[in-house]
């Protein structure tokens, strides 16, 4: 038994049987006849469907018999009908026959019918186009919203006819005589309405600023200034055909006034025209635009709100009225642009006021249209004429700031213990790098961004970065390589270096070092910073977008620099920052250095210890006069130089540095006590002394900076614990 049966079952025990009364025979019975007779009545309801069914079935089968029969002799007749008019048009073709002359006088009378219908047609369609054209000129002076009406109407009527079939045929002239008269009735309309709008803006005293709130003197004014703004919408719009707003009647009309403003005080004779400050005609936009956006947004826009069912999507008349306005700036610049070409400071002055008053405009009235500056920078020669006038003063302020004879001076008035100094040049630089970003980070396009991210901010990165080697290099050869000076050798004016072996000694080779050294990490701090910095975060997103042209760009510009790694950067699954390959290089000249902080103290460590390495450690053993409780003679020397350079050395680097350049010292000297010393298997006498001297010099002097030193040389500390337990 299935389950649902089963289930249906139990649920007919339940709902008949709910006492051990219900069990009794009388009761059973009963209830069985009761089911088959509701079972009889069932079958006998289901053999009258079948039957209805089965005769229904027959019924569609002979009806559809029927119809097939019918549409096959259809089918014959017409066949029939084509055989018999092929038979009369071939013995009816020749002139010669009446039927054929009745036939063409037919086809004759018939087209002459037609044009009497097209002419009535035609007849019909002026006759509209004139009724509605009077209707509008009719109202137009007196009642202008119903003027429009009518010009609606015609403009519906026009688009029709246009639609039809005929139109380019038949109805070409009609079509054409509708649009003339469509557009003439325009221009009387809005040339009405222009007259009424204007008088509005006069009641008003346009474009003298209007500020809310109005007192009771000027909502009168201000209902017809609605009024005949409303009129000029519906009468643009109904035209419009559902384009996109780019600017409506009403506002440029009231940028009219405004725009004669600027002609006359930035395009004439007068003062406040000069090419040297663009500042002017852009901070008057910007004033212009803070001093009617109050009325702009509170009673225009709201107008523009009420219509929305003209418009495709949401106006804002904030944004027509810059864009207006901007009509002057770039007619203005059109002119002006290629004048400051031949000045370069007068173009880079020009451009960087266009970046700030497009910011200004962005953050102070949110306007995201086309801007000033995608207008100027759009012109390949005018962006490609300002972008070499800001490589080369850049090179030039660099070439200056390298040229100082105080470059690698540390800066006076860094006061920061703890924080890594800056040197003259580090500071000037990040100086002007800084100001490189605050120039191009307002640049609106991508591909120029890069341009000077790369050309010009990356490039002076890479030439600071190659000063920094080159002097390094030069250091190394001069003073590590040649332990002594060399006749002829060239003067620290020549090579920019200074070595171990001048003036000053150790101290000052170090000091020299440490210049190079701090100007390396400044700039590492710098760029660990700008990778955090939002704007370069932006652009490093931007450029990952992975288009075919970011590549090719990139591709093209990253061969000029060694800053920045193509590769790398549009690796898609990459997290590394614009300045990760330049952060690198400057982390690795810095390391550099500090191997040469190293290899200073262990060269000095190790020619002044030479006494000390071979003096004679069994005679220890045998002079009575030894004693393991004072260190020996031979070792106050190197000590001495020890405690100078690493005195030094704590006082300019930060805690850190010192610790990492003072732990790798340590260890290359314990490989010098294991090579010349633990090696020549001393005398327990001797060892003592070796310990004494450890203990009471290098290894207390490192008390001043590490809390035991010794546990820095824990191979040398086991070798001496080794040698007296033999």
């Amino acid at each position: 038994m299935s389950d649902a049966l089963l289930d249906d079952t139990n649920q007919f025990l339940v709902s008949h049987i709910q006492s051990t009364n219900d069990l009794e025979i009388a009761k059973l019975k009963s209830l069985l006849e009761a089911q088959k007779a509701e079972q009889k009545e069932l079958d006998a309801k289901l053999n009258k469907i079948a039957h209805a069914s089965k005769e229904a079935l027959i019924k569609s089968e002979e009806n559809l018999n029927s119809q097939q029969k019918a549409l096959q002799q259809l089918l014959g007749n017409l066949e029939e009908i084509k055989q018999h008019v092929e038979k009369y048009e071939a013995d009816h073709s020749t002139p010669t026959t009446s039927q054929h002359e009745l036939l063409i006088h037919l086809k004759q009378l018939e087209e002459k019918l037609r044009r009497v219908d097209n002419a009535r047609n035609y007849i019909k369609a002026l006759l509209v186009a004139c009724e509605l054209s009077s209707q509008a000129l009719d109202y137009v002076e007196t009642d202008p919203g119903k003027a429009i009406k009518p010009y609606e109407q015609l403009v519906k009527f026009e688009r029709y006819i246009s639609s039809q079939p005929m139109a380019d045929g038949q109805y070409s002239e009609l079509c054409d005589y509708l649009k003339k008269r469509q557009t003439q009735l325009w221009e009387e309309l809005n040339a009405v309405l222009i007259k009424s709008f204007k008088s509005a803006l006069g009641a008003l005293s346009w474009p003298t600023p209007i500020k809310p709130p109005y007192g009771p003197q000027i909502k009168e004014k201000l209902e017809k200034f609605e009024s005949a703004f409303r009129h000029l919408i519906i009468l643009q719009q109904s035209s419009a055909k559902g384009q996109q707003v780019s600017e409506l009647s009403p506002v440029s009309i009231m940028l009219e006034d405004l725009s004669l403003r600027f002609k006359y005080h930035f395009e004439t004779s007068k003062p406040t025209n000069r090419l040297d400050k663009p500042e002017w005609y852009l901070t008057h936009v910007r004033n212009t635009v803070t001093t009617h956006i109050p009325f702009l947004m509170t009673t225009v826009q709201p107008i523009l709100d009420s219509m929305k069912d003209f418009f495709p999507e949401r106006v804002f008349v904030k944004d027509l009225f810059i864009h207006g306005l901007l009509q002057d700036v770039f007619r203005k610049l059109h002119k002006s642009i290629p004048q400051a070409i031949q000045q370069p400071n007068i173009l880079s002055h020009t451009i960087h006021q266009i970046l700030e008053f497009d910011k200004s405009l962005s953050e102070e009235f949110a306007y995201d249209d086309i801007t000033v500056s995608s207008f100027v920078l759009g012109n390949p020669i005018w962006f490609n004429t300002w972008f070499q006038a800001e490589k080369t003063f850049s090179q030039a302020r660099y070439d200056e700031i390298m040229m100082d004879g105080q470059v690698f001076e540390i800066n006076s008035q860094d006061t920061n213990n703890n924080a890594v100094k800056k040197t003259k040049s580090a500071i000037r630089l990040m100086n002007l790098l800084e100001s490189i970003t605050a120039t191009y980070s307002l640049v609106p396009h991508l591909t120029h961004k890069l341009k000077f991210f790369i050309e010009i901010q990356l490039d002076l990165l890479s030439q600071y970065h190659k000063r920094l080697s080159s002097a390094v290099d030069s250091f190394e050869a001069l003073s590590l390589i040649r332990s002594v000076p060399a006749p002829g050798a060239l003067p620290d004016a020549v090579t920019g270096v200074m070595t171990a072996n001048e003036t000053h000694g150790t101290l000052a080779a170090l000091h020299r070092l440490y210049r190079w050294w701090t100007s390396a990490k400044a700039m590492s701090e710098m760029l660990r910073d700008w990778d955090d910095d939002e704007f370069f975060i932006d652009l490093n997103f931007e450029i990952k977008q992975d288009t075919e042209c970011m590549r090719r760009m990139l591709k093209e510009l990253q061969d000029r620099n060694t800053m920045l790694s193509y590769a790398r950067l549009m690796e898609s699954g990459s997290s590394d920052s614009l300045f990760a390959d330049a952060l690198a290089a400057y982390n690795q000249i810095a390391e550099r250095i500090e191997k040469v902080f190293v290899k200073i103290a262990v060269k000095e460590w190790t020619n002044n210890a030479r006494a000390y390495s071979k003096k004679d450690w069994w005679h220890l053993s045998t002079d009575n006069g030894a004693t393991t409780t004072e260190m020996s003679d031979e070792i106050y020397a190197p000590l001495q130089d020890f405690r100078m350079t690493f005195t030094f050395l704590h006082k300019i680097l930060p805690e850190p540095d010192f610790l990492i350049v003072y732990r790798k010292t340590l260890k290359e000297i314990e490989d010098w006590y294991l090579r010349n010393i633990i090696t020549r298997q001393l005398p327990m006498t001797s060892v003592d002394q070796l310990e004494t001297d450890l203990k009471l010099g290098l290894w207390k002097i490192g008390q001043k900076w590490v809390q035991k030193p010794e546990n820095l040389m824990k191979k040398l500390k086991e070798s001496i614990i080794q040698l007296k337990n033999q």
